[in-house]
């Protein structure tokens, strides 16, 4: 499933290293020294969605950047996209680095990794931003019916055979990079990069099997609550663009119980891909939440 790998992108100060983990070669990009932090990308993204951020952090932070399973450069198999395998893979890969904590900055899919790593060991996670997606412990309400339609693409990729094929249309690709963005949200030359990697078919193999086993069920136990039970007790910011769908999400607050530590901050006029777009405020913000003391909070705005 592996097929050729497109040619890597350079970043200044950046270096480079596959890591063996749970059978796979995982990439890894670093930068920077001092306390670990880790990088966690989207969908259909890779460790090259980070390049405006890494530089930004690197004077504070060693930066780790990862190709989780099946994107990137790192090695994309026929099976492990369940949530389980996934966190499982991060897990190993912090054991590997001799890492036993750090903070985590995700976006989209790689913040539901996060999430539930923070949930299963709170102990490997100093604090955590999330963007891109909502916190797994909201509360949807009725809004939630006008908003299904817009995420029919997460659907669709989750269909065997006919959800690789799609996440190959270079065309309908492009038109998901700018269907929740600002104008410029995205530079085409970073789109191309993007789907250049996911044109092999192995990795839109691994992109549909991601929807399948991790994305839909995450998103069906938000709904339900499954997550709702759970003590999440990792300091948490989630930082939200409000023309993404996951800031009209995190806009319907948080089920009572054990959820706390979570803060909101909706961002006007942004979208999406706020990593690629607005990488100043994202290194602005994640320096600020990190070097807070524990248990405190950034200003909630939504």
């Amino acid at each position: 499933m592996q097929g050729t790998v497109a040619a890597m992108p350079h970043l200044d100060g950046v270096t480079h290293r596959w890591i063996h983990v749970r059978g796979i070669r995982m990439h890894i990009a670093e930068a920077g020294s001092g306390e670990p932090l880790f990088l966690l990308h989207g969908f259909p993204q890779n460790w090259w969605e980070w390049h405006g951020v890494i530089p930004r952090l690197a004077g504070h932070y060693r930066v780790i950047a990862v190709d989780q399973r099946g994107f990137g450069w790192t090695d994309a198999p026929a099976h492990g996209y369940s949530a389980r395998s996934l966190v499982a893979d991060i897990i190993q890969l912090m054991g590997m680095l001799d890492i036993p904590r750090a903070r985590f900055l995700t976006h989209d899919w790689g913040a539901i990794i996060g999430q539930l790593l923070a949930i299963e060991r709170p102990d490997l996670v100093e604090a955590l931003i999330v963007s891109g997606a909502p916190d797994v412990h909201i509360k949807p309400n009725a809004r939630l019916l006008v908003l299904t339609p817009k995420l029919w693409h997460a659907f669709a990729f989750a269909v065997p055979v006919i959800g690789p094929r799609l996440q190959r249309n270079g065309k309908l690709m492009r038109h998901l990079f700018r269907a929740f963005e600002p104008s410029g949200g995205v530079a085409r030359e970073d789109i191309k990069i993007y789907l250049a990697v996911m044109a092999q078919p192995g990795r839109a193999f691994a992109g549909s099997a991601l929807y399948r086993r991790t994305i839909l069920p995450a998103f069906m136990g938000i709904i339900f609550g499954t997550y709702a039970k759970r003590r999440f007790t990792v300091p948490t910011l989630v930082l939200v663009g409000a023309m993404d769908p996951s800031g009209a999400l995190q806009k319907m607050g948080h089920r009572s119980g054990l959820g706390g530590n979570v803060t909101t901050e909706i961002l006007p006029g942004e979208g999406h891909f706020l990593i690629d777009h607005r990488p100043e405020l994202v290194a602005d913000r994640a320096l600020r939440f990190f070097a807070q003391e524990p248990g405190s909070a950034a200003p909630f705005n939504g």
